[in-house]
């Protein structure tokens, strides 16, 4: 069967104080920031890698269920998908800052399909989607402009 590899490469400036990997680490932040996010169940959390499964609305009858897992270093959140959501065969995520420049954060994304299951349409509405949840993460509005 034919596979179609979508990635998916955003960079955005993070309002406020800290660490902004910190906002993309925290499980209470993405059940906080995101209205999609339903429950956590958290298997591991041990200050460099967590495995937990994340129920959310995904606009279907029933809510969809991913298990990740997440190790981060000090400046890099490596992120894969255990369990990913239906129709996608394998999604991961690399989240990073560079040194010097920390408020500036840049996340990979790379989705992995069936030709089958893919259309421009459906990957706009992934891509969308995911830029959102990064905008909402970081508590960046989706039209700020930064210099």
């Amino acid at each position: 069967m034919t596979e179609v590899c979508l990635h998916l490469l955003t960079k955005t400036e993070v309002p406020g104080t800290g660490d902004p990997l910190d906002r993309i680490w925290l499980i209470d932040n993405w059940v906080k920031s995101l209205d999609r996010v339903l429950d956590v169940k958290i298997w591991i959390d041990e200050g460099h890698k967590q495995r937990f499964t994340l129920t959310f609305d995904s606009g279907r009858d029933t809510p969809d269920q991913v298990e990740v897992e997440r190790i981060r270093t000090e400046s890099v959140i490596q992120v894969n998908h255990i369990v990913p959501p239906p129709g996608i065969r394998a999604l991961s995520a690399v989240w990073w800052h560079e040194a010097g420049a920390e408020k500036r954060l840049f996340a990979r994304r790379t989705i992995l399909m069936d030709q089958r299951d893919y259309s421009a349409d459906k990957a706009r509405h992934m891509f969308g989607i995911l830029r959102e949840n990064l905008l909402k993460l970081v508590e960046q509005k989706r039209c700020d402009l930064v210099n």
